[in-house]
């Protein structure tokens, strides 16, 4: 009997770990569970199998765990260098094309430019500026007179940033008679002539325009020196010329005044020239 009950328990012991998997007969499966009624060593044992294999496929788990996590961090590596090299060839595709990028009509932000360096007419031919330029004596009687001449002008097809700047020299007669024309400017739309100061700025001057955009002036600078002046939306900080010959309260772009004061100019705005049309 005690014989029997050996093989009975080598037997059992062979069948238990085949349950889980349904991998045995239903009479194999009959004579396991009534051995296992009158058997406390294979219950024991029975126990001790099922911890053995749950921890096996714990184990399992967290091996398929850490093999998926792996796996998605290498994926993600891959993706960061893969994006690093295609920001890369980007960044050296923009270098190698921005030297001929204005050939295939890249778009200047200032398609509006001039410049010169010679007085000429002023730029007259292109010129779009809120003044007229009454100041500036015509380019055709200077007669060597210019000692320094700066025409820039930059912006869209809308509206140009000017800055002119025009210094001459003069004997006594011909500063005497230039200084009276300049008194004497008046504009032949408007009627309104130019104001004079000996306060508004460092010399004493004349000026057709102290406006929130635009300045047009002349100095009477020592020497029999003329120094003639315009200015529309022109930074500050961009200026061609001493920043002593600015009016005062002259703001940092040109665009207001620093202190609140009331504009002048003798030319007619926008507003005056639609009421006159109409």
């Amino acid at each position: 009997m005690k014989q029997t009950k050996t093989t009975d328990c080598s037997i059992v012991r062979d069948l238990l770990p085949l349950l889980s998997d349904d991998l045995v007969s239903e009479e194999s499966l009959e004579l396991v569970l009534e051995h296992l009624d009158t058997c406390n060593k294979c219950r024991t044992y029975m126990e001790w199998l099922k911890e053995e294999q749950k921890e096996a496929a714990d184990m399992q788990l967290s091996k398929d765990n850490r093999l998926k996590r792996a796996l998605k961090r290498r994926r993600y590596e891959m993706i960061g260098m893969l994006g690093g090299m295609v920001f890369l060839l980007v960044i050296i595709f923009i270098g190698l094309f921005q030297p001929f990028s204005g050939l295939l009509g890249k778009k200047d932000p200032y398609p509006v430019r001039e410049h010169y360096e010679a007085a000429k007419d002023y730029g007259k031919q292109n010129y779009q500026g809120i003044a007229e330029l009454s100041l500036f004596p015509a380019a055709d009687a200077l007669d060597g007179r210019a000692d320094d001449f700066y025409y820039d002008c930059k912006g869209s097809e809308l509206y140009q940033e000017y800055q002119i700047y025009l210094e001459c020299s003069y004997d006594k007669e011909a500063y005497e008679a230039e200084k009276e024309r300049l008194l004497a400017v008046t504009d032949d739309k408007t009627g309104r002539s130019v104001a004079y100061s000996e306060e508004e700025m460092k010399f004493p001057c004349v000026y057709a325009m102290l406006y929130d955009e635009g300045f047009e002036y002349a100095l009477f600078a020592p020497g029999n020196k003329i120094i003639y002046i315009y200015l529309q939306g022109t930074d500050i900080r961009n200026l061609y010329f001493d920043r002593a010959y600015l009016p005062k309260d002259y703001g940092q772009a040109g665009y207001a005044f620093e202190t609140e004061r009331e504009a002048f100019r003798i030319y007619q705005t926008e507003s005056e020239e639609f009421y006159n049309e109409e």
